[in-house]
């Protein structure tokens, strides 16, 4: 059983609850973030905590907690959970208990543990399809709750035996409905710069790249989504994953390329050297 923390206890998961006036739950006014443990270790947990301050600060909702308070309790909360393998912990901060339905008083903040069950090994072997869709997020730099679009074209997804979809606006190709998009061109790794989630997964993709690859951070127009030779996602829990279709174009011979699983390698090497086991660590 997880535990998670709730406005300053932490109790068992299934015994956690917030009251039915939350904005979170009235307007769908709230904020997350959400990121892996390797190992039992949170992986670059002070770059979500900066990101998480952001989208508060950007939605004007007081975070009472430091980074630092944060950290000490996800700690907390992982070590009375148990976990030492994977697992998601996802930050959430509502609007609050709002006496209108409309105006922010105090914001409920939680920490919760979620079960993380590897993803099916044939995406990362054989690659996953896409298909584009017209929409943009409103607060784009801000993770907000709202995934009304996503949840929405879910059926439209799964009939067309698709993964996800890319989410285009005015002729730019920007992010997934919850992952960052990369394309490589010959040796050139291509992701969107502007109007997107700046992902944390992504960040450490463009810092291993920097060796190997022109980096590339710009507008992607939708006519490249075309003239690839290579697409991959990326996010905290799926990692890299390849796109070899994108709506009816194929990518190369329709297998992941080369250029993809060089970043997958170097992607997984990083979180292994970064959240080694306890016992590795002290044997190194």
């Amino acid at each position: 059983m997880y535990y998670c923390f709730l406005n300053d206890k932490i109790v068992p998961a299934n015994e956690a609850a917030i009251a039915i006036n939350d904005l979170g739950l009235l307007r769908g006014y709230a904020i997350f973030d959400y990121l892996k443990t390797y190992n039992g270790k949170p992986f670059r947990l002070q770059d979500y905590l900066n990101r998480f301050r952001a989208s508060a600060d950007d939605l004007r909702l007081p975070l009472k907690y430091s980074n630092a308070q944060i950290a000490a309790l996800v700690n907390e909360v992982l070590q009375k959970s148990g976990v030492t393998g994977d697992a998601g912990i996802r930050l959430l901060l509502t609007g609050g208990n709002s006496p209108d339905s409309m105006n922010i008083t105090e914001p409920n903040f939680a920490i919760i543990l979620e079960p993380l069950p590897p993803s099916p090994k044939e995406q990362y072997e054989n690659g996953v399809k896409l298909l584009t869709h017209n929409f943009k997020r409103t607060f784009p730099l801000s993770k907000t709750t709202n995934y009304v679009t996503a949840i929405k074209m879910m059926p439209q997804v799964k009939a067309q035996n698709a993964f996800d979809l890319l989410y285009c606006n005015e002729g730019e190709a920007l992010e997934l409905t919850r992952n960052n998009f990369f394309l490589i061109k010959g040796n050139s790794l291509i992701t969107a710069k502007d109007g997107v989630l700046l992902g944390v997964t992504r960040k450490v993709i463009l810092e291993l790249a920097q060796q190997h690859f022109t980096v590339e951070v710009r507008r992607v127009d939708e006519i490249e989504l075309n003239t690839a030779d290579e697409a991959f996602l990326s996010g905290s829990a799926k990692k890299i994953i390849p796109v070899v279709q994108m709506d009816e174009h194929v990518y190369g011979n329709g297998k992941p390329g080369a250029g993809t699983k060089k970043l997958m390698q170097l992607f997984n090497e990083y979180t292994e050297k970064v959240c080694a086991p306890v016992s590795d660590s002290l044997m190194q």
